[in-house]
């Protein structure tokens, strides 16, 4: 239908929403994963890169699936 055609061709920005929030980091595990509190609720987390320094205190720069990507502050 044409509904379909104007509307369904764009992907959902909703998790965009999420990018550039800053997050609390509870606890590091000796992979580069994280436990982070979020939106009232603990979330897992994982380094944009391996470069990248682990902070207590680190900003969403990407959403996948139900995994926040972190990344550094920005100064």
């Amino acid at each position: 239908s044409r509904w379909k055609v104007r509307f369904m061709k764009h992907p959902k920005l909703s998790n965009n929403l999420d990018v550039g929030q800053r997050v609390s980091v509870i606890e590091w595990h000796e992979d580069g994963t994280a436990r982070v509190q979020y939106r009232g609720t603990q979330w897992d987390g994982l380094l944009d890169s391996a470069a990248t320094p682990k902070r207590e205190q680190m900003v969403i720069v990407e959403m996948r699936g139900s995994q926040l990507v972190l990344g550094p502050v920005p100064t």
